[in-house]
Formats: C-alpha cells, sequence, structure tokens
C-alpha cells in the first residue's frame, strides 16, 4: 500500500528542503530507494526496480557510475517505511 498516490509530490517539513533519495539496502537484504528531508526524516521508500542504462558507456558511464544499471523510476510505488527499514535507515 503506498502512502500517497504514486506520482504525488513527498511531502517534507514545512520550511525544510527535500534531500533527495539514495538507494540504501534494507534489513532483508533487498534495495530500497529512501527519499529524505533536509532534517534528515526518511520521507517515505520504494522497492528499487532497476533495468538497463539506455546509454552506457562502460566503467566511466556517469549515468550508471559504470553499473550498467539504473532506477526504473516509473516502477516506484511510495510507501511508509516501515519501523524496522527506518531503524536501518536511521544507521545509514
Amino acid at each position: 500500500m503506498t502512502s500517497r498516490p504514486p506520482f504525488a509530490s513527498a511531502s517534507v517539513h514545512p520550511w525544510h528542503a527535500f534531500d533527495g533519495m539514495r538507494i540504501v539496502e534494507a534489513p532483508d537484504g533487498t534495495c530500497l530507494v529512501a527519499a529524505r528531508c533536509s532534517c534528515g526524516q526518511v520521507i517515505d521508500v520504494a522497492d528499487a526496480v532497476f533495468v538497463r542504462c539506455p546509454s552506457h558507456e562502460g566503467p566511466g558511464c556517469a549515468r550508471c557510475a559504470g553499473s550498467g544499471e539504473i532506477v526504473d523510476h516509473r516502477a516506484l510505488a511510495w510507501r511508509a517505511a516501515t519501523d524496522t527499514e527506518l531503524q536501518a535507515l536511521q544507521q545509514d
């Protein structure tokens, strides 16, 4: 279940900036995309889905950092993090 419609904007705290997204390892070993507020709080998470980098240029590729994969943003379903995920993300 998502915490808001898939294409809705992330909600940060009043007067705080959006701090970006990070790919992190979940407690179960899977990858999550975590959206964060500038105060450090996790706003929402999504299970990471990867696709082949369409412009892969080898080890020095600027788009995928040489991994050959990028996040498939269309496949992300945002949701509130579980308590276990939040504990793991706070250690990040």
